[in-house]
């Protein structure tokens, strides 16, 4: 007699679990749930290239104002690209420096410049289909 207790009290255990597992624990709902998405959907460019602006054009600064050591580019919370075209717009600020003073507005020229260039090459490439062929 106890070794059938012991199967029935398994039984309904398992029983209960699977319940509870079909059933999502969560009790029911009479109305279904609909899916949100978890990502934003892209900026459009004009917000990706001032959101760009905004990342380069204060670490340019920085080094035109005497900072030498700006670290890497990741620890400034640029991406690849931007740090790239911070280390040109160094090199040509450089180049104009030499030569006398930047031209006015220089900085916000160049660095809109790049951000856009950067952001077209980013809409390029995703643009871009994949698969075979």
């Amino acid at each position: 007699m106890r070794g059938m207790r012991n199967r029935v009290g398994r039984a309904v255990g398992l029983v209960v679990a699977a319940a509870a597992v079909v059933s999502g624990c969560g009790g029911h709902s009479a109305t279904p749930r609909t899916a949100t998405p978890t990502t934003a959907p892209p900026p459009p460019a004009a917000d990706a290239i001032a959101d760009c602006v905004l990342s380069i054009a204060p670490w340019l600064q920085t080094y035109l104002d005497g900072g030498t050591d700006l670290g890497d580019y990741q620890e400034m919370g640029l991406s690849s690209a931007q740090g790239g075209a911070l280390r040109e717009l160094q090199r040509q600020a450089a180049a104009l420096r030499a030569q006398g003073p930047l031209p006015s507005g220089w900085v916000a020229t160049e660095v809109r410049r790049a951000c856009t260039a950067i952001t077209a090459a980013r809409a390029s490439a995703t643009a871009k289909p994949t698969g075979w062929p």
